[in-house]
């Protein structure tokens, strides 16, 4: 007999818990040892990838825009290269991201290769700096997801802007050159 619509209303929902099968431990006295994943938090994993994806589009962008005649697309360039030629961006130090969106990457490797990886404190404090210094205000509560998602909104308002900046620069008209009369 299958439950009434009213009884599934009234029945509370349980979060299903996912697990990932042991990884290899070590062999010890002989015998082979498994390693269970303890919990892994799978938001912020997927969030922080996620921001990463984001800030890696807007970097694609600025560059292109800043050198449309090259062929981006060919060069297949990894995140590290991208950032690399951003070094000598010229933005104000408070806000330029640079050194931080390296710690990001760095932060997303570790998570790429070590499944079972928890994110400190310590990891996020390049970030914690950073927005203190852009934003002038205290971070110490933010939790790991919140200073992601500020993180990555700055930095892509400060790609935009640029973007934009060259966009508007280039649809500028020109004074047209006049050789003096002689």
């Amino acid at each position: 007999m299958s439950a009434s619509p009213a009884d599934e209303q009234q029945e509370p929902t349980r979060a299903k818990s996912f697990r990932l099968p042991p990884m290899f431990g070590p062999i010890e006295n002989g015998q082979r040892t498994w390693k269970r994943l303890g919990e892994i938090d799978y938001e912020l994993m997927g969030y922080l990838l996620s921001c990463h994806l984001v800030l890696e589009h807007y970097m694609d962008e600025f560059l292109k825009a800043h050198h449309e005649h090259l062929d981006w697309d060919a060069a297949k360039l990894t995140f590290g290269q991208r950032v690399a030629l951003l070094n000598n961006w010229n933005l104000n130090a408070r806000f330029n991201p640079v050194s931080t969106i390296k710690h990001l990457n760095n932060l997303r490797n570790r998570f790429s290769h070590r499944i079972d990886y928890v994110l400190s404190r310590e990891d996020m404090l390049p970030i914690v700096y950073y927005l203190e210094r852009a934003t002038e205000h205290p971070m110490k509560d933010a939790s790991p997801k919140e200073l992601l998602e500020l993180f990555t909104s700055i930095c892509c308002a400060a790609f935009a802007g640029s973007v934009s900046g060259i966009h508007e620069f280039k649809k500028a008209p020109r004074p047209q050159f006049c050789p003096p009369k002689l």
